[in-house]
This record gives C-alpha cells, sequence and structure tokens, in this order.
C-alpha cells in the first residue's frame, strides 16, 4: 500500500474523517512531515527525521502535538525546525526529554559548583577569598557557557572539552562585557586562558563526582601544554623611575591609597590581596611583622621592614577593621587596578605586571646575598618548591661574591685577573 500524501493545511487537516485503523498522511511540501489520526478520531502532527547525515544516522519519529493543540502552521514551522537541528547532528526530542527528566547542564553545575565548593579550598577545606572564587565562577560564565554550557553533564566527553580547550585558545570565547568598576572590559582568550579555564571545569566536574552525578570527570587525560613561567623583574633604573611616579602622583593627591599599596607590594613582596584585604589586626607593630589570617597558603607570618613599618604606620585610621577601606567603607579598596595601569603606564613599564613586584622583591633580595629560605619566608611560601624558581637569581648573586672575593684575595697575592 503506498503512502498517503497531501499538503497539509488547516482545512484539510480539519475534513479528514478517522477509519477503523490508524494512518498517516504525510505532507507534500516538507519531507516526513505528517498528520497522524487515530481510530479514535485524535489527530496529531508528527515528523520523521535523522540525527546527522548518512546511513548510519539514526532515526526518530516524534509527536510535535495534537491538532487541538497546535494549528497546521505552528506545527510545520517546528518540524523544519526540528529537521534543521538534526541535519546538524543535535536531537531537540532528546533535548526536550532532558529538560523534563531535570538532568543538570553544565551552566548549572557552575553555578552550584561556585555556590557550595568555590568558596572553599578542595584539598584542605580552607576558605578562599571571595575575589579569588568569584574570578573563577567569572571565567568559566564567560568562556565554559556559550560551548558547554547547554549540555547535559552526564554527555559531556572527552572530545567535548578538547573542543572548548581549542575555542578558548584560538579566541572563539573572547568577547567585550560591562562591569561597574572598569567600565568596558576586553575578555581575551588564548592558551593561557585555555589551561586556567580548564583546570577550573576539572574542579567542578570533580566536585559533580562528590555529589555522584558522574562516574568520569571529562576533563581527565585533556593535554594542556604547560604555562612557561614568566621571568620580569625591575631594574634598578627601572624601580627608580616607578618610584618617581609614585611620589608625582602622590603630589597631585591622587588615589593616596593606591600608591601606598603599590610601596607597600615593592617593599614587602606581598601578593596584591594581601595588601589590599590588609587588617589592622594582622599588622604587629611591636616586633615588626604581619600576621595574616588568610592567603593563599593558609595563615601566614611575614617580617616587614623599617619602611614597610613606616607606611603602615601613617596610613590613616579611617575604618576599624581594613587598613584601605573603600570609599563607602563597606569592603577593602578596590580601586588599584585603574591606577596600576597608569601609574605604569607613566613609568614606561607596559609590559611590568603588578605581580612582577613580588618577582622583583625576590630579585632585589637574591642580588644582596639572600638564601632560598629566607626568600621564602619572607614571602610566605610554605613549600620550599616554590621558592625554587629563584635559584637561578641566587646563583647569580653567589657568582658575583665568589668574583668579588676572589678579586680582593688575588689583589693581595698580586695575581693578575686578567
Amino acid at each position: 500500500m503506498s503512502p498517503r500524501k497531501h499538503k497539509l493545511t488547516q482545512n484539510f487537516i480539519d475534513s479528514v474523517e478517522p477509519e477503523d485503523k490508524r494512518f498517516i498522511i504525510w505532507d507534500t511540501e516538507i519531507a516526513a512531515f505528517g498528520l497522524r489520526v487515530m481510530p479514535t478520531g485524535v489527530k496529531s502532527f508528527i515528523i520523521r527525521y535523522r540525527i546527522g547525515q548518512g546511513r548510519l544516522a539514526r532515526e526518530r519519529m516524534v509527536t510535535l502535538g495534537k491538532t487541538t493543540d497546535l494549528r497546521c502552521e505552528a506545527a510545520r514551522s517546528k518540524a523544519k525546525d526540528f529537521r534543521s537541528e538534526a541535519r546538524i547532528g543535535l536531537d531537540p526530542e532528546a533535548e526536550r526529554r532532558r529538560d523534563e527528566l531535570g538532568i543538570m547542564k553544565v551552566s548549572a553545575l557552575i553555578e552550584l559548583w561556585g555556590k557550595e565548593a568555590a568558596p572553599f579550598n578542595r584539598r584542605t577545606g580552607a576558605p578562599r577569598k571571595s575575589q579569588r572564587y568569584n574570578d573563577d565562577i567569572r571565567l568559566l560564565r564567560v568562556h565554559v557557557n556559550p560551548i558547554l554550557g547547554k549540555m547535559p553533564i552526564t554527555e559531556v566527553k572527552k572530545h567535548d572539552i578538547v573542543r572548548l580547550r581549542d575555542g578558548i585558545a584560538t579566541g572563539a570565547t573572547a568577547k567585550k562585557r560591562k562591569t561597574k568598576s572598569r567600565g568596558i572590559q576586553e575578555v581575551k582568550g588564548g592558551m593561557g586562558t585555555a589551561r586556567r579555564t580548564i583546570a577550573m571545569l576539572k574542579s567542578v566536574f570533580a566536585y559533580a563526582l562528590d555529589l555522584e552525578l558522574l562516574e568520569k570527570n571529562p576533563c581527565h587525560g585533556v593535554r594542556i601544554p604547560p604555562g612557561v613561567q614568566r621571568e620580569r623583574y625591575l631594574t634598578q633604573a627601572e624601580a627608580q623611575r616607578l618610584g618617581e611616579v609614585l611620589s608625582s602622583f602622590e603630589a597631585r593627591g591622587e588615589a593616596a591609597s593606591a600608591i601606598r599599596i603599590i610601596r607597600l607590594l615593592s617593599l614587602t613582596g606581598a601578593r596584591r590581596g594581601e595588601i589590599m584585604e590588609l587588617r589592622w589586626s594582622e599588622i604587629d607593630f611591636e616586633r615588626g611583622f604581619l600576621r595574616l589570617d588568610a592567603t593563599k597558603s593558609g595563615k601566614s607570618i611575614r617580617p616587614i621592614s623599617g619602611a614597610a613599618q613606616k607606611l603602615l604606620s601613617e596610613a590613616p585610621r579611617v575604618h576599624e577593621t581594613w587598613v584601605f577601606p573603600d570609599a563607602k567603607g563597606t569592603g577593602p579598596y578596590q580601586g588599584l587596578p585603574k591606577i596600576w595601569r597608569e601609574v605604569r603606564e607613566a613609568a614606561g613599564l607596559e609590559d611590568f605586571r603588578m605581580h612582577d613586584l613580588r618577582h622583583s622583591f625576590a630579585s632585589f633580595g637574591a642580588a644582596n646575598g639572600l638564601s632560598l629560605p629566607i626568600i621564602g619566608a619572607l614571602l610566605g611560601h610554605k613549600n620550599t618548591s616554590t621558592t625554587q624558581r629563584y635559584a637561578h637569581l641566587t646563583d647569580i648573586a653567589a657568582r658575583q661574591a665568589a668574583n668579588d672575593v676572589s678579586d680582593m684575595v688575588a689583589a693581595a697575592l698580586g695575581v693578575s685577573t686578567g
């Protein structure tokens, strides 16, 4: 029996009478779009489609809706959408069923992780700084959601993570976004961003494993090229230029808190957040120490110089908790990035990051003969392997010291050093 065919219109559908057996009338304009009529008189629109292309493409037949709930032209439009999505490998019916079942999407998992897991260090359980984990959440929203956000977490595979990695690395997720403090900010891609994003996403899926929502982390085994440790230190001349620019900003009465913070970062080698979020209770003026309650490596005690103590003692006590409060007095100072960009440009240090002040502090220490353990103590390193990155600096200082001593002995012995 040959299939029944007719152009489906609302008038034609209304005129079709039921028969003893179920039958289908296929539309003559849209392939595989049809009207199914049951012996009971119930009429429904259906669509038959293949997911993907080729002989191995899976076939599915789906009910779009009853004629009592859906007009013909609306059903026709819906059928076209189904076929368009199926042609590129998507299965709209499976997506609808997943929504009904409530299977979690990647974007929802990111939000859940951000609320319940991100505020704590996964290894130690120690609280993390809100600014740090909020940055992680923003990173995931910007770079992961456009590519994987709508996917059910149970369907994300390793090749999807590879696709995400390559998309971020090539700038596919780069865009501009509005921020309250910086106006329009450009969100860039690149391999460095890809590396950090995949590391964060790995933690997100690890949390899903903890909740028994998954059996395997799709990020495992995804290759990410190792980061290149950036070596950038201030020279004496550059440090002098930076000091002059800071003095000129100070003379004009601009951003006193930001200027004092930058100077303290230079004098202590502390991390940016450790000084920006410094509390009066963490300063031991009597013994000359910072006793930080929460750092990247936990609680930390750091000796500080007389110059750093003087800067801190001169800071106005306008807030009972924060050494550098924000303008509203509700939290720590937030205006540093903008002022730093202006200072850096004025000093001709466009390639110099704020974190490089910490590296420069270690560099000056090594040049003055400090050992790696001492440098590590000044920087608050818990793990000696972290300080090892400065080993070459102490080697240079040791060689210079050897040359200086050798020259002195050679002069005493009358030995030529030429």
